[in-house]
């Protein structure tokens, strides 16, 4: 048998500015939460490289090149948390590290907005 989620609405789309994250508590547990336009993102606010409170941190992007050799280009502009003690990265939406994305992640949360309000669903300990 399955628990349901619990939702927890952590205040108004307004209370939140792009390309901020922000710490917040829920549950016991300290998330940090970032706005990316409309969509919204929460994750562990804790780097699992040495504990650093992610929400310290800065979003940033990513310089790549569409192919070896070509054209290098910046992209993915405030898909990139920073960790603020080693600059560890990793991706807003999947919590994957950008070093080594298949070992290395922040746990990642469902964000919903409804009629304004924000929520966090968290499945019950």
């Amino acid at each position: 048998m399955t628990s349901k989620a619990h939702r927890y609405n952590i205040g108004s789309v307004n209370e939140f500015q792009p390309g901020r994250p922000y710490a917040i508590e829920v549950d016991g547990k300290s998330l940090v939460v970032i706005r990316k336009g409309a969509r919204f993102y929460a994750l562990r606010n804790r780097c699992p490289h040495q504990g650093a409170p992610l929400s310290e941190g800065h979003l940033t992007g990513c310089v790549q090149a569409r192919e070896p050799g070509g054209e290098i280009h910046y992209d993915r502009i405030g898909e990139i948390l920073v960790c603020p003690w080693h600059g560890w990265e990793y991706e807003v939406c999947t919590g994957r590290s950008l070093v080594n994305p298949e070992r290395i992640r922040v746990r990642t949360y469902p964000v919903e907005v409804e009629e304004g309000c924000v929520w966090i669903l968290l499945s019950p300990n």
